[in-house]
């Protein structure tokens, strides 16, 4: 049996994954948050990045295995000793963060061979362009989005451009102690064109 491809996103409510100047906008921090992306830790041992996240991310967890809260300190060790597979045209090495390799293809080829290797699901973190494509070629089996109590007005889309219709099965929505919900949908359908 092949692992699911998780789009796993924190979004605004009006749908942007990034602010107007494409700086990311992170969610209020609390125990639930903590909760919520220890679910990563559990659920994952493949994560997939685009080039400019990847970058972004390596940055910051590569330095928080030292951070003063214990919940940051677990979060840092599970993304620094993940395999992460990064999908760039211009890198030439992934050795900025370890246990990283750059994709060989495009994500509709890559992704197939990354759910016929076995093991945990595969999570798309924080790369708004990855995730739009791999919707597009029909590679994403689940979304589990973290929806923030805030309208951002401008920014960057998560569906905008990936230009495939799909049906979606709730799995599950919580609220959380800061107003925001996380919510989990099945793809259940490819285009009904």
């Amino acid at each position: 049996m092949s692992r699911n491809c998780v789009l796993w996103m924190v979004v605004s409510v009006d749908g942007y994954t990034n602010g107007p100047g494409g700086e990311f906008i992170p969610p209020a921090w609390s125990a639930d948050l903590d909760a919520w992306a220890a679910q990563c830790a559990v659920r994952f041992d493949t994560l997939l990045f685009g080039r400019l996240a990847w970058q972004g991310m390596a940055d910051y967890w590569q330095s928080a295995e030292t951070a003063p809260e214990a919940a940051t300190r677990d979060m840092a060790r599970f993304m620094n000793s993940t395999r992460k597979v990064v999908f760039s045209r211009t890198l030439a090495t992934a050795d900025a963060w370890r246990n990283s390799e750059i994709a060989q293809g495009d994500p509709a080829q890559v992704i197939p061979r990354l759910k016929a290797e076995g093991g945990k699901d595969i999570g798309l973190l924080a790369s708004t362009r990855l995730a739009q494509t791999a919707l597009a070629s029909g590679m994403i089996d689940e979304l589990a989005l973290l929806v923030i109590p805030e309208l951002f007005g401008h920014g960057t889309r998560l569906f905008e451009g990936h230009g495939a219709r799909r049906n979606l099965r709730l799995l599950e929505t919580r609220a959380m102690d800061t107003g925001a919900m996380q919510k989990r949908y099945r793809v259940t359908r490819p285009d009904r064109s």
